[in-house]
């Protein structure tokens, strides 16, 4: 096999562990009882996180993100991570916890947590972005949602530009 095929299987290989989907044409599929994220169709960092990224470490960081749509259930990160509670019992907590700053996430089917957080930088960083009633709202059910996915240093997040609609 040529260093190309290599490289190419290697690459495929990496993106599969780290759980990214390549897509065809036709995108995600809804699944049954869930809520459907609308997400841009051409799914890129925007201009602002682009400009934050001032060092050839942080572009690095920002090519190695992809585009994915996950299914899962809307949690609040420390209570699942500290206490393991989710679901439909822990959703008035769930829903505390969120709308007083703990951090937002969902659990795949797979069990994969990913951190739910806005993706243009500059906003979120001025405080122009707050996604946690929406997301409050949300607690203990199913949503598809879409977004720049990441994994760094073993941490999953999905960065969305928008948040979630009921259909």
């Amino acid at each position: 096999m040529s260093a190309f095929g290599r490289a190419v299987g290697a690459a495929l290989l990496g993106m599969a562990a780290a759980g990214c989907v390549l897509w065809r044409s036709g995108g995600p599929r809804a699944v049954p009882g869930t809520l459907m994220v609308n997400a841009p169709v051409d799914a890129r960092w925007t201009e602002t996180t682009r400009e934050a990224a001032a060092t050839p470490r942080q572009r690095q960081v920002l090519r190695g993100a992809r585009p994915k749509t996950i299914v899962g259930e809307v949690v609040d990160v420390s209570c699942y991570l500290q206490l393991g509670k989710r679901g439909e019992s822990h959703i008035p907590c769930g829903q505390q916890c969120i709308r007083h700053g703990q951090p937002i996430g969902v659990i795949t089917d797979s069990g994969k947590l990913y951190l739910i957080i806005p993706e243009e930088h500059h906003p979120r960083r001025d405080g122009e972005i707050d996604i946690r009633e929406r997301f409050a709202e949300l607690v203990g059910k199913r949503i598809n949602i879409s977004g720049m996915a990441t994994t760094y240093h073993a941490s999953r997040a999905l960065f969305v530009r928008s948040v979630p609609t009921e259909r």
